[in-house]
């Protein structure tokens, strides 16, 4: 608060008794000047520019003269309460939500900005929700993933392609909410609704740019008969999408990297690859088991931010999926692949068990 706003009215008052315009050292800078007015001359114009002679004109306004869209109580009923309320049954919430629940509550329209206004008043704030893993503390299964990092360190991270599956789902509450003061941002639902549409997203990258992406739509594993990923699936998208944005690349002695699964065999992705005219891989190699999130740069870093990037746009349309998920793919930077891959330990110098807990 400045200073002068603590100036009383009647203080006001008396300062403005003594003002009588012409006679010397009853101005309005000789005034400031005896009374030691923080703001000089111009505050007692200001002061006396709505003085009626009365003490009541000159008590303090609010600033900018602005008046409230809601009252403290309609603030308390239908924010703060409202926020409260979904904080107890954990369910996420942000101002579009409570925006539509003044305005139903309330019969009349109201600025998300003035609900974001009266929300800090009440020391709403946004908060992340966090997801606590437990990680593998196993000596055998660090050793396998130490060796395999120190074998990719002594290669270019551009010569190194890690592709990886993700599913998508049509459903995604987004990761923050508004927190009431007191309450707990944690949402308990971890998994999306069974009757939510599912997207499957294969996508490639180097240790410079996304490369190559697909995905799979409800529709599309409905008309083949299947559920998930299947080995035909990866093995076709090798051969017609892949494998012609590898050549492109122009780099060789490449090393397409993955995880073990029943959709990934070697054999079958190198026949692929030379369907596709593919002669740049060098090898095709199997991160240990249950290692990728310390592995890979998709399954860990990189993922995390692209299904925020979609969490952010919900609700979706089901026709815009696909598109939102291409262009959030692709619009990945090169510093964040980088950083992904440090993360990780790929780069050369980097300890093999820097993340071990």
């Amino acid at each position: 608060m400045r200073k002068y706003d603590l100036y009383t009215s009647q203080f006001k008052h008396k300062v403005l008794e003594e003002y009588d315009r012409g006679i010397s050292g009853c101005g309005f800078k000789s005034l400031a000047k005896r009374f030691k007015i923080t703001g000089g001359h111009k505050l007692i114009m200001s002061w006396y520019s709505r003085w009626d002679g009365t003490v009541d004109s000159l008590d303090q306004r609010p600033r900018g003269h602005r008046t409230r869209t809601m009252t403290q109580q309609e603030v308390e009923n239908y924010i703060l309460d409202f926020v409260k309320s979904m904080n107890n049954q954990r369910i996420p919430v942000n101002y579009k939500k409570v925006q539509a629940h003044v305005e139903s509550s309330l019969k009349r329209e109201v600025s998300i900005r003035t609900i974001r206004r009266y929300g800090k008043e009440c020391g709403i704030r946004w908060k992340k929700t966090r997801e606590l893993t437990l990680r593998d503390d196993d000596d055998i299964f660090w050793h396998n993933v130490g060796q395999f990092r120190r074998s990719l360190q002594r290669i270019a991270n551009d010569r190194l392609i890690f592709i990886d599956e993700i599913a998508i789902y049509s459903v995604m509450p987004p990761r923050q909410t508004l927190v009431a003061p007191g309450q707990q941002p944690f949402i308990l639902v971890t998994q999306p609704s069974a009757y939510s549409k599912r997207y499957d997203f294969i996508g490639a990258i180097n240790g410079s740019q996304p490369i190559a992406c697909m995905t799979l739509c409800p529709e599309d594993r409905e008309r083949r008969r299947f559920k998930g990923v299947r080995q035909v699936v990866i093995n076709q998208w090798i051969t017609d999408t892949l494998a012609p944005a590898i050549e492109r690349l122009n780099i060789d002695n490449i090393y397409l990297i993955c995880d073990q699964s029943r959709a990934h065999n070697k054999m079958d992705m190198i026949q692929a690859l030379r369907a596709g005219k593919c002669n740049s891989v060098k090898q095709i190699l199997h991160m240990p088991t249950a290692s990728a999130k310390y592995l890979s740069p998709l399954d860990n870093p990189l993922w995390h931010s692209f299904r925020e990037s979609i969490r952010n746009q919900h609700p979706l349309a089901a026709a815009d999926i696909p598109l939102l998920l291409s262009e959030a793919f692709h619009s990945l930077s090169k510093k964040e692949i980088k950083n992904a891959y440090r993360k990780c330990g790929l780069i050369y110098g980097t300890d093999e068990y820097y993340d071990r807990p």
